[in-house]
């Protein structure tokens, strides 16, 4: 029974939802930004000093991707797209779909920072590389005219209910991951619904519905209405798993609660909206408007393929679990961090006292993620790269500097502010307990030393009289002032190489 749950829970996917999926994916991927199509434009737009290669990337001793041949990988995978949207091909053209989307996922991850945004189509994509339809098929098409093979047969365990099965799976996860992140980083401000009033305040010049922000940014009361609500909804949607019953109400919430950000913040989720017509029954649910009834369900078949489907996906739902628990942010997963911190004003967010900054980084640097708060919008940074003038006038911060100039900041800012905590972390934790500041002349090189130095030469080409300061300084805000830990002359032209 535990083995025929994977594969009867949902009904198998037809070909023509098949072929509407993957085309209608294929167009928002297409023009949603950032996309895993376009990571050609992102990994251009991106130093290397910035950079940062997930690890499955650095295994296969991949660290950096010339745009052409993401340019060329991006052809071959949305015409691969294509002909899995036409059943030509399955599952072959279905499996080389994921793989090349997964690979420009993976290379694009390395430059977004932590967003999050496609994660629903990579996923969505391998469920479908367990999916297969002859309806509507270019395959049976074929087949019935010509001596064209089927490379799956009709009673194949891949014509099953698995694949929307292990989406549902997945993408219930990812809503309760978020739900727990809250609870987790900033319980207290997602309670009282102040978090989600900051929120909404930065991101009021975003806000597609501008009358609606100013509405809820005006209700306390109103805020925490909707962060409670929230919060349901993402910690109840593990319940679309075991009632069937809930599951069509609880998408429609889903999809409620991913419009209602839509309006009053930046993020937009029309991906994951698609993702969520893999896990409507719609030919039961038009029955009643068709006037035919709705067809029985097929039994799944049975054997070693059923067995193998189901063994993969209690694998996946172990991973997803262990994700959770250990705050993991290795791609191809997430533990859903975004907007999670309980923030209620910059001006009144913790900082850390200068005595606790080793021991919180060397926490942080072991996966810790609690010891050393990340800024998921800009007002909740706690460490950043200053530009100090030649005049001694007041320091200023390196990625709005060259905003203000009108000049490329060579990085996105999500990816920035990760790079900059983490290089923060690691050097912290690299040094001696008591003393994170900057010594210029001990000798030794720490890591944001050595990566300022990288640094220095990109703010010299991008930054318009860059002769006006001094030097870059990375700091950590504490509660008692900044904390300077790694200094770079401007005018060195010393080249630093990345640290391996």
């Amino acid at each position: 029974m535990i083995t025929h749950w994977w594969l009867d829970a949902l009904p198998p996917i037809p070909g023509v939802l098949r072929a509407v999926f993957y085309t209608g994916l294929l167009v928002l991927c297409l023009v949603d930004q950032p996309s895993p199509l376009s990571s050609a434009r992102t990994i251009a737009g991106t130093e290397p000093a910035f950079y940062t290669p997930p690890a499955v990337l650095r295994a296969l001793g991949i660290r950096w991707v010339r745009p052409p041949v993401l340019r060329l990988v991006t052809g071959v995978t949305v015409a691969v797209w294509a002909a899995a949207a036409l059943g030509l091909l399955q599952p072959v053209t279905g499996a080389l779909t994921f793989l090349g989307f997964a690979f420009l996922h993976a290379v694009n991850s390395g430059a977004l920072g932590a967003n999050h945004s496609t994660h629903s189509a990579l996923y969505a994509l391998l469920c479908m590389s367990f999916s297969v339809s002859h309806d509507f098929s270019l395959d049976a098409l074929l087949a019935r005219h010509t001596d064209w093979p089927l490379l799956v047969g009709e009673d194949s365990v891949l014509t099953s209910g698995f694949a929307p099965s292990l989406l549902l799976v997945v993408l219930a996860y990812t809503l309760f991951a978020g739900g727990v992140a809250k609870v987790r980083y900033g319980w207290s401000g997602w309670r009282d619904g102040s978090a989600l009033r900051f929120y909404l305040e930065q991101s009021a010049p975003a806000a597609r519905w501008p009358w609606l922000s100013r509405l809820m940014t005006g209700s306390p009361a109103l805020c925490r209405a909707a962060a409670w609500t929230t919060l349901v909804l993402e910690l109840g949607a593990v319940a679309a798993i075991f009632s069937s019953d809930l599951r069509l109400p609880l998408i429609l919430s889903w999809a409620a609660l991913h419009i209602g950000i839509l309006c009053v913040m930046m993020p937009a989720y029309w991906v994951q909206m698609w993702c969520y017509l893999l896990l409507v029954d719609w030919v039961r649910l038009a029955s009643p408007l068709t006037g035919s009834p709705s067809p029985p369900a097929a039994a799944a078949p049975d054997g070693a393929g059923a067995d193998v489907l189901a063994a993969i996906g209690w694998l996946f739902a172990a991973a997803l679990l262990y994700v959770l628990v250990t705050e993991s942010e290795q791609w191809p997963f997430t533990s859903v961090p975004m907007y999670s911190n309980g923030t209620r004003t910059a001006d009144s967010m913790p900082l850390p006292p200068r005595s606790e900054l080793h021991a919180r980084a060397v926490c942080a640097a072991r996966g810790r993620h609690r010891a050393w708060q990340r800024a998921w919008v800009d007002q909740e940074y706690t460490e950043d790269i200053m530009v100090r003038p030649v005049d001694g006038g007041e320091p200023r911060r390196l990625f709005h500097l060259l905003a203000e100039e009108g000049t490329t900041t060579f990085v996105r800012w999500s990816q920035y502010a990760k790079v900059v905590r983490g290089t923060a972390i690691e050097d912290v934790a690299a040094k001696p307990p008591d003393r994170p500041e900057y010594d210029g002349g001990s000798g030794r090189v720490y890591p944001a030393t050595r990566f300022l130095r990288r640094v220095a030469p990109l703010v010299r080409e991008a930054l318009p009289g860059w002769e006006r300061y001094s030097a870059l300084e990375l700091v950590c805000r504490t509660d008692t002032g900044d904390v300077v830990i790694a200094r770079a002359d401007l005018a060195d032209t010393r080249v630093e190489e990345p640290a391996q």
